[in-house]
């Protein structure tokens, strides 16, 4: 499995990181996580909530940077975030460049049942404060239309897509056989 790119994508509250890390422990490969980033830097800064984007900004910068280290080396590579419905530009200009098939984990469901899991996670103490949205995608109009773009993601040359609406249906397993079986079309 070498030269591939894991994008793990989708709305917020759907599983993303939690699979993204499973997937990384079961196949040995590296993960670029933008939110785990994004908690280093807030840890470090302690900004407040109306430079949230600033430095969310940074941790893709840093994220994109990382995966085109690993590119170079043409290691196999899992990168998580809540893409937008188009793939940066940075990130198709990587994965032509170094040659990277892109296989996408597209992670959706009901989105009032996600939005509902989203605001019960956003208050919880383990929560990390500098991803905590501090209530303004607490409204399911506004959470819905801001998300769509991350349930519109299509990029790559397999698109699997994981509803997540009941995580007891969810098997990463079967995940991950899918991903192993999309390596050989």
């Amino acid at each position: 499995m070498d030269k591939v790119l894991i994008l793990v994508a989708g709305m917020p509250g759907t599983g993303k990181t939690r699979f993204a890390n499973y997937l990384s422990d079961k196949l040995q490969k590296s993960l670029i996580c933008k939110d785990k980033l994004k908690e280093i830097i807030w840890d470090k800064l302690h900004y407040d909530a109306s430079e949230t984007q600033k430095y969310g900004g940074l941790a893709y910068d840093l994220s994109f940077h990382f995966c085109e280290m690993l590119m170079k080396s043409k290691q196999t590579i899992i990168f998580e975030s809540n893409f937008s419905s188009t793939c940066p530009d940075i990130l198709l200009m990587m994965v032509n460049k170094y040659g990277y098939k892109v296989i996408t984990i597209l992670f959706d469901g009901d989105v009032e049942v996600i939005h509902k899991r989203f605001v019960e996670r956003d208050k919880t103490e383990e929560r990390h404060p500098g991803l905590v949205s501090n209530g303004c995608f607490h409204d399911f109009d506004f959470f819905k239309k801001a998300t769509q773009p991350c349930r519109d993601f299509n990029y790559g040359d397999c698109i699997i897509t994981v509803d997540t609406t009941d995580f007891s249906k969810v098997s990463y397993d079967n995940i991950i056989v899918k991903i192993i079986n999309s390596l050989s079309e």
